[in-house]
């Protein structure tokens, strides 16, 4: 089949999106190319075509297991054979897998940067019959990127190993600077670029500066009808969030990390479908997620870096339909971000400390530990050394990204249980002889103290305590949960290390160290525009990520908050005339007038300080405004 049947057969369409059939027009005229299509734009039919054109596989590095998982499992619901390389000691050896790989008949086939640090690897590897090196999240590879992963860096030795082969690189957002860099860095020949706009015509960037965020969230989910994704930084939020707009009367669900797999897909799956509307989730939420009608994404917190803000509200609109990306903030907001960006990374004490601690637990003597997998458990090793799994996290990310180890967490989660139920109602509970019932009366005998503290149990022993499967302990605890009788989060309990380089401290450190130093550097400068982003009234909010992207506009969208764009904003225009209204049938409070009306806070901040002056409205002793009668 040639790649518009391809295009119909496996995917139903009948025409490619805009750049789709030059990106593969090239790639099959084996030529290295660099596409840089906006998020939704179809980056991944880019090499998945081509897979099913030339012979062999097309070997796709991604940094995300999560979404190879993803990818993997879509391909083959198409009946295209596609596989990843994973990591889990439990599983298929790496040796297992590569022979896989090299005589599986696969089309597509992922893999981790990080797995190109291996030099045993890479060999085995050239005698694979590969077509096409497809990199996704190209500007990994760019210091200047929003992502920087030095492992991806090792994609060179690509090159000299299969010169032969054409690159075709992937990205959705790159400046000036990351385009450069990912040129020279895959050492692409004669590339040919294809880039789409940044430009997202029929989203409507909104600012608002606002002290009452969860009340915004619920008047702008009541104005705007449709789906939505609203973005929250912690766990703990998303939940409370989803909580109170439910108890609105709208259709909420939340979506985040501590939740287990079979919740995660049932909720994905309800948001997909139509059953919840509105979707209250962490950032992480979205990544290889396609849902065209999405109206709006609300951001509640400052996200990163404009490259974040623009990936994150690409969500919203992508069937081309008019949609809106609203930013909720206050300015205690810019201290909190630059607290929460420079907490994520370790200080060289804690960095040295760690790293210390670790050789030491794992019983690595200086000058060993090379090329061996070691098994850390978190419990003893916090314990051991009062060192928080933040921390621990923090540290061997950083430790990763120089290549100093790889690491992972092992598919065996602990709980963290709660009950939220009397001992009762418990009681009662139990008399229905069902999975979740048997899972209820197993915590209540075997822990005294379930119904007054928080109890720690891992998975697999109750699935052998209650002689069922994980899935099964899954469908008791959601269960449990979805009845409030009790609340849980789930955590890996082993890590998987493997050291790359022998054991020398000092040494091993300097590289990981000097790349601190240059990431915090480069996060404050995003940091720094991202808050002239906000603030900024003045510049038209579209204009400026384009320009950020290095694309120039200079007229403006008419379609933001900025003061150039909001003069033919006709939605407050009528602002005064319904107010004066609503408070001259009755007296209002702020909450009532947002229930019953769209407005930026600021506008109605303006509109009461004009009438109050002039004395037309006045505050009861109920905190309600009223219109004073002439």
């Amino acid at each position: 089949m040639n790649k518009k049947e391809l295009l119909s057969t496996y995917w139903g369409h009948d025409t490619f999106r805009p750049f789709q059939e030059e990106i593969i027009d090239s790639v099959l005229a084996n030529q290295d190319t660099l596409a840089v299509l906006p998020t939704g734009g179809g980056k991944s039919l880019c090499f998945q075509i081509p897979a099913l054109i030339m012979e062999g596989f097309v070997l796709v590095i991604s940094p995300l297991i999560a979404l190879m998982e993803d990818q993997v499992k879509a391909l083959k619901d198409k009946g295209i054979r596609a596989m990843y390389f994973e990591s889990d000691p439990k599983g298929i050896s790496l040796s297992n897998q590569l022979d896989n790989a090299i005589n599986g008949n696969y089309k597509v086939v992922f893999v981790s940067p990080e797995r190109l640090t291996n030099t045993s690897f890479l060999e085995r590897l050239k005698f694979a019959k590969i077509s096409l090196i497809a990199v996704d999240e190209a500007h990994c590879i760019s210091e200047w990127g929003h992502d920087f992963r030095p492992a991806y860096r090792k994609i060179g030795s690509l090159r000299s190993l299969m010169p032969k082969l054409p690159i075709l690189a992937l990205t959705a957002s790159a400046t000036l600077e990351v385009k450069k860099d990912i040129e020279t860095l895959l050492d692409l020949k004669s590339v040919e670029i294809f880039q789409g706009s940044f430009e997202r015509y029929n989203i409507g960037y909104q600012i608002w500066n606002t002290e009452d965020k969860f009340n915004s969230v619920i008047q702008l989910l009541k104005y705007f009808e449709g789906s939505s994704i609203v973005y929250c930084y912690s766990r703990k939020q998303t939940e409370i969030l989803a909580e109170h707009i439910n108890q609105h009367g709208l259709k909420a669900s939340c979506f985040h990390g501590g939740l287990l797999p079979l919740e995660k897909k049932q909720r994905l799956q309800a948001w997909q479908e139509g059953r919840v509307t509105h979707m209250i989730a962490t950032t992480a939420f979205g990544m290889g997620i396609n849902k065209s009608n999405v109206r709006t994404v609300i951001h509640t917190n400052l996200p990163e870096s404009i490259e974040n803000y623009y990936q994150e509200t690409g969500r919203a609109g992508r069937d081309g339909k008019p949609s809106n990306a609203f930013l909720l903030y206050h300015q205690g907001d810019f201290e909190e971000l630059e607290h929460r960006i420079f907490s994520q990374f370790p200080e060289k004490k804690e960095l040295t400390g760690i790293y210390k601690d670790l050789c030491n637990f794992l019983q690595i003597a200086y000058g060993e530990g090379q090329e061996i997998t070691h098994a850390l458990d978190l419990n003893q090793f916090s314990k051991r050394y009062h060192q928080t799994e933040k921390k621990l996290h923090q540290c061997l990310i950083q430790l990763e990204k120089t290549g100093v180890l790889h690491w992972h967490a092992s598919k065996t989660k602990q709980l963290h249980l709660r009950s939220k139920s009397s001992p009762e109602q418990a009681l009662q509970f139990v008399k229905s002889e069902t999975t979740s019932s048997r899972l209820m009366e197993f915590l209540m005998r075997q822990h005294s103290h379930f119904f007054s503290e928080s109890i720690r149990i891992s998975m697999q022993s109750l699935c052998a305590a209650l002689t069922i499967s994980v899935e099964r302990l899954e469908a008791a605890l959601h269960q449990l949960k979805q009845q409030n009788l009790i609340d849980y989060t789930g955590s890996a309990t082993t890590l998987y290390l493997s050291f790359q380089v022998p054991r020398e401290d000092q040494y091993t450190l300097r590289p990981t160290l000097e790349l601190l130093k240059k990431l915090k550097s480069q996060k404050l400068k995003k940091f720094k525009t991202l808050k002239s982003f906000v603030s900024d009234d003045k510049q038209c909010k579209r204009n400026f990520i384009l320009n950020y992207f290095g694309e120039e506009n200079e007229d403006p969208c008419q379609n933001c908050s900025s003061d150039l764009c909001k003069q033919s904003n006709q939605i407050f225009s009528g602002l005064r005339t319904q107010v004066i209204e609503l408070l001259q049938n009755r007296p209002h409070s702020i909450q009532e007038l947002k229930q019953k009306l769209y407005f930026e806070p600021k506008a109605l901040e303006m509109l009461f300080s004009e009438l109050l002056e002039q004395q037309q409205i006045s505050k009861n002793s109920q905190h309600k405004f009223y219109w004073i009668d002439e």
